[in-house]
């Protein structure tokens, strides 16, 4: 009986940390998500920063939230000095990088992926250059950053170009590297941007985006579970399994195929593993962030998935929208999906094109915190959660 009276005593105190979304001066709508479960509240906005102030999002287990921001060379760290709840007092904590756009947090220590670098950034403020020379340079950015079971390190490495592999065979690859920087293995090649990574139960997930030239048969973005050693076939094969153009060479039967197929500039860059207490429904599925394309009529991407993983490699993936979300100004027909054409997800286009979602600004990170809250990167200049109402 003790115990139950403590149990319920705690109650009101949790309320009262948890005020109603639509008192709070960061809540905003639109961007429109489901009134039945979440609140999306800015918890930060910089003003005058452009499209793309910040990138990659990751939390340390106390809570601190770090965001990387590329093209200023730095990293923030946002800590909760109110008491709310909601990490909201920014503070710089490292500069002077190489275009910092990957975070992955673990035992004490920060690390960072951006350019050729690779850096562990320790609770007490130093600031260590792992690895200087990853494959990096013209082309696409450095992409995802992750720790495996195995304790080790994993970096993908953007395309040299848009449709070409390029003269390096480590541009458009997975590396694995020791917490220390050393013992560097390829792990997957084939990949033109694998801007997304996220290990987890021995498995590891990658996003890939595909090339646009319109000489070239359209290819389709992907999510990808990556083989050791494995062949994705990039530039050479679409998501298909198809040779992308008529000059292409090599077998495109030999590659692994994606688990996912999206439509061509969706941009996947955020990947998350929802295992909180927030959401229930939404535990054990794959969240994936896409940030899309403003120069295509229909606004396709700009959305926040949630992906049911035993589905995924099928031609049943089943998914759920979060973000945009408006019953009201839709049919709710969903997602639709079919592996020749991706998933296609009409309604959230609509929502987008009529101004209830992010779109024109994109999603550029993704992360979730203990308690289970969303953390979104968003362009033009905020940072914003989806949190219980």
């Amino acid at each position: 009986m003790l115990l139950l009276w403590l149990l319920f005593s705690l109650v009101p105190v949790a309320g009262q940390a948890l005020p109603s979304c639509d008192t709070r001066p960061g809540w905003r709508d639109p961007p429109r998500v489901n009134p039945l479960f979440y609140c999306y509240e800015e918890i930060i906005r910089v003003r005058d920063a452009g499209e793309m102030p910040f990138t990659a999002l990751a939390f340390a287990p106390d809570g601190r939230l770090f965001a990387a921001r590329p093209l200023a060379g730095q990293v923030w760290r946002l800590t909760d000095s109110d008491g709310d709840g909601l990490p909201d007092a920014p503070r710089l904590v490292a500069e002077g990088l190489t275009q910092p756009n990957a975070l992955v947090y673990f035992e004490q220590a920060l690390y960072i992926a951006g350019g050729p670098q690779v850096y562990r950034l320790a609770d007490d403020g130093t600031l260590t250059v792992l690895v200087d020379d990853l494959p990096a340079g013209a082309g696409l950015w450095t992409g995802g950053l992750a720790i495996g079971a195995d304790r080790r390190l994993y970096v993908g490495t953007g395309a040299a170009c848009n449709a070409c592999a390029g003269a390096d065979p480590g541009r458009g690859a997975i590396f694995s590297l020791a917490l220390t920087g050393g013992e560097r293995r390829l792990v997957a090649r084939g990949l033109r941007y694998p801007g997304a990574l996220l290990a987890h139960s021995g498995v590891l997930w990658a996003t890939d985006t595909a090339p646009t030239l319109p000489a070239l048969r359209p290819g389709l973005d992907e999510l990808n579970r990556i083989e050791p050693g494995g062949d994705y076939g990039f530039p050479r094969c679409a998501a298909d399994g198809l040779p992308v153009g008529p000059d292409s060479a090599g077998d495109c039967a030999a590659t692994v195929p994606p688990v996912l197929r999206l439509p061509t500039e969706s941009l996947p860059v955020g990947l998350a593993l929802y295992e909180g207490a927030a959401f229930p429904h939404l535990r054990g599925r794959l969240l994936l962030a896409l940030a899309g394309a403003d120069n295509r009529y229909e606004p396709v991407g700009f959305s926040l998935l949630a992906l049911d993983v035993a589905s995924l490699g099928t031609d049943l993936v089943r998914s759920e929208t979060l973000l945009p979300y408006d019953r009201a100004i839709t049919g709710g027909s969903g997602a639709v999906y079919s592996p020749p054409t991706g998933l296609s997800d009409v309604d959230a286009m609509f929502i987008n094109r009529r101004g209830a979602g992010v779109y024109p600004h994109r999603l550029y990170g993704l992360a979730v915190d203990g308690r289970g809250w969303i953390y979104l990167s968003v362009g033009g200049g905020a940072i914003a959660v989806l949190r219980p109402l």
